[in-house]
């Protein structure tokens, strides 16, 4: 975490960075694409830089924070000049274009990349902290609280005078809420809001809504409608230490509370998953935060209960193991994909 790209030197990786950001700007022309597809292959590490500038994006460049940034009114007037990457000249920016571009110059310096994105606390992005695939990070809330971070999960911290209050924007996190703060302590997650004072607790964003498991404490957990900006409630409930709630997305309200063993709350902090009936949806999901090779099913599929308890390291092993329990076949003809099937002759 926070290494610099390690298969392109700066100057080519500027240069797809560059180019990264024309083709996502929308301005450029057939030729501009030909000329593209004529650099990217003209050398290997031109693929290999362009890739770590897409992932770039995919972690930092969605973000709300640079979307905005890049959509502001007032930035500055477009560029006069034309631009040029690996010797092809092109049409003028757009404004829109030209706030891509200025983006590209700060994320093309290697040394800032791994700071915007992996550090913490970023810079740049002091309120964001994300992790990549596999990887879990511990971070410092401003009032001394923590949270631990889940492969692929992004958080964005909202701190005021009056309130501390995160979003878990993607993924799962474990929080430990410092006590003696008069402000409350809020966890924002899709339509679901945990609200707590001093206690530790998992928040799950996962493939079917967001799970609340306490694992000391109290907490309280409301559901309100998409979109309302009231803070008007669906439903609210509140939960004790060994306790665990959800919001599902096919629904409106919130599950009855379930009892959440110990040992199973937040247990991908010891390196384990486990699924008590969960529906497969929710491995698959979990393993595409562990592993580098996409793992998709059949729609038929997805609804099927899944007893587990499996350590991090053992995905791959499971999903060999996953027909022996489960009406499925699977298919791993593509390098970059594995894709679950109904078994030959399964009934739906």
């Amino acid at each position: 975490m926070g290494a610099a790209p390690k298969n392109a030197d700066s100057a080519v990786f500027d240069e797809a960075t560059q180019w990264f950001w024309r083709l996502k700007g929308g301005a450029a022309t057939p030729e501009d694409r030909r000329a593209f597809e004529a650099w990217r292959k003209a050398d290997p590490r031109h693929a290999t830089a362009y890739e770590e500038a897409r992932e770039v994006w995919d972690v930092v460049g969605e973000l709300d924070d640079l979307r905005e940034l890049a959509t502001a009114p007032d930035f500055a007037p477009p560029a006069k000049g034309r631009f040029s990457a690996g010797g092809h000249v092109g049409v003028g920016f757009s404004r829109r274009s030209f706030a891509y571009a200025a983006l590209a110059a700060g994320l093309a310096l290697a040394f800032i990349i791994p700071a915007i994105v992996y550090t913490q606390p970023a810079w740049l992005l002091p309120n964001i902290h994300a992790t990549r695939t596999a990887k879990t990070a511990e971070i410092v809330l401003p009032d001394g609280s923590a949270a631990e971070l889940a492969p692929k999960s992004r958080l964005k911290v909202a701190y005021s005078d009056s309130e501390r209050r995160v979003y878990l924007q993607s993924g799962e996190a474990f929080f430990d809420v410092r006590k003696g703060d008069a402000r409350a302590f809020f966890v924002s997650s899709g339509d679901a809001e945990v609200r707590v004072t001093g206690t530790r607790f998992n928040v799950r964003q996962g493939a079917t809504g967001v799970t609340v498991s306490v694992a000391e404490g109290h907490v309280e957990v409301r559901r309100h409608a998409p979109g309302d900006k009231t803070g008007a409630s669906l439903a609210e409930a509140r939960l004790s230490a060994g306790e665990e709630i959800a919001a599902l997305e096919s629904g409106e309200g919130l599950t009855d509370v379930v009892e959440a063993p110990p040992s199973a709350i937040a247990s991908w902090r010891a390196g384990r998953l486990t699924y008590r009936g969960a529906p497969l949806r929710e491995f698959i999901a979990d393993a595409n935060r562990y592993s580098e090779v996409s793992i998709v099913a059949d729609a038929s599929l997805l609804d099927l209960p899944l007893v587990a308890s499996l350590r991090t390291d053992q995905i791959d092993a499971t999903i060999d193991g996953l027909p022996d329990i489960l009406p499925l076949e699977i298919d791993r003809s593509r390098k970059d994909r594995i894709v679950l099937r109904p078994a030959a002759g399964a009934s739906n």
